[in-house]
Formats: C-alpha cells, sequence, structure tokens
C-alpha cells in the first residue's frame, strides 16, 4: 500500500465510512508516567481533517489529554476484521459559542435529539467539554495489509521524530 506523506492529514474516506457505519471509536490516551488508557466514544462527529467529541466525566483520559496530548484512536468492524488508527493530538475548544455548537452538533449527530435531552439521561454531567483530534498519522489495522506502515502522514517534524518516520 502506497504511504501518502501531506501537509495536513485529511482522514481517508473508508477510515470516515467506518466510523459513520460503526458509531464508535476508540481512544487511546497516556498519562506522565506512560500508564495507558483506553476509552470508548460514540458521541462523536468529524470533518475532513478533524474528529470532535464529547468529554462528560473528566476522569483519567481527561487529565491524559491536558497532560500528554498525544493520542491514537481507533476504528475497526469486528465483522470483517479491518480497522484503522490514527496517532495525533488533541486539544479543547475553548470558545464558548464554538462549544456550545458543536456540544449540540455532535448530540444531534450521535442521537438525533438536542444537546438538552442527552444530558437529562446523564445524571452527573456538566457541560462536557468539546475534545478536537488532529491526526497527524493514519495507520490500517487490517490483518492483510502492513499495519505498521502509515497510509497518510504529516510531514511536520514533530510528527516526525516521535513516530520515528525515516
Amino acid at each position: 500500500m502506497a504511504r501518502e506523506i501531506t501537509l495536513m492529514v485529511i482522514i481517508p474516506d473508508q477510515v470516515k465510512d467506518m466510523m459513520s457505519t460503526q458509531k464508535f471509536v476508540v481512544v487511546g490516551s497516556i498519562d506522565i508516567n506512560g500508564m495507558c488508557n483506553l476509552s470508548p466514544r460514540t458521541a462523536f462527529s468529524f470533518t475532513e481533517d478533524t474528529i470532535f467529541w464529547l468529554d462528560f466525566f473528566k476522569h483519567k483520559s481527561h487529565y491524559n489529554f491536558v497532560t500528554v496530548p498525544w493520542v491514537s484512536v481507533a476504528v475497526f468492524d469486528k465483522e470483517n476484521l479491518k480497522g484503522y488508527q490514527m496517532k495525533g493530538k488533541v486539544g479543547f475548544v475553548k470558545d464558548e459559542k464554538e462549544k456550545i455548537r458543536m456540544i449540540d452538533v455532535i448530540s444531534r449527530s450521535t442521537t438525533g435529539k438536542t444537546c438538552s435531552k442527552v444530558f437529562e439521561r446523564i445524571t452527573h454531567a456538566s457541560q462536557p467539554e468539546v475534545i478536537v483530534f488532529k491526526p497527524h498519522a493514519v495507520y490500517s489495522l487490517n490483518p492483510a495489509e502492513d499495519s505498521g506502515v502509515a497510509i497518510v502522514l504529516d510531514t511536520d517534524s514533530e510528527t516526525v521524530s516521535l513516530l520515528g518516520v525515516k
């Protein structure tokens, strides 16, 4: 499989299709001691180059995002034994108007309901944080393909040094 090297990673159509079909992603993060944490996410939305998700409970993942912003996001189809992993950085939507807009977009795309209806069902939740994920590399997790080689790769120096790309 050929690798595409770019200045900005566009999420490949097959990855977006799989996220739309499977309706969940798994986020892997690490804390400052290197302890890993996995967290499934079902309340998310995406554009051509960004994934947004809601963080209702400010626990392990949230603190990991604050201290070590590099994460992996995986989506997979267990029926067909296919999947993709994206490695990149997370941040938080800080602008209050944009945050409220994204909460509503994600709530509607996930449940078909407004955010107030979603919040009614989560008893201990305050307004969630909106997490922004920008992939720097995309890998296939398909057993028949070389999953160790990025299919899309950002060429910024930080990505190249951290991912050990030559």
